[in-house]
């Protein structure tokens, strides 16, 4: 459901936000359960950090407005 806005982070243009609660719907339960277990943040520190920082690592990862390949993801990390 927030397909519209991830494409915004990849295409060219501004980044659409996500608010915390709907990347936690587009995450679900038990990958957010994962992520908050392997950063060791709670469940609301991760939803308002990836909210935050997630549209400008895509867009980083993306300049020219597709997804990169796995040589180019190497090179911009």
């Amino acid at each position: 459901g927030q397909g519209d806005v991830a494409n915004s982070w990849v295409g060219k243009g501004p980044n659409k936000p996500i608010a915390p609660g709907d990347l936690a719907n587009a995450l679900g339960a038990d990958q957010l359960e994962q992520l908050s277990s392997h950063s060791g943040l709670s469940r609301e520190e991760l939803l308002q950090g990836l909210s935050q920082y997630l549209p400008q690592a895509v867009d980083h990862l993306t300049p020219e407005g597709r997804l990169p390949t796995d040589k180019e993801v190497s090179v911009r990390l």
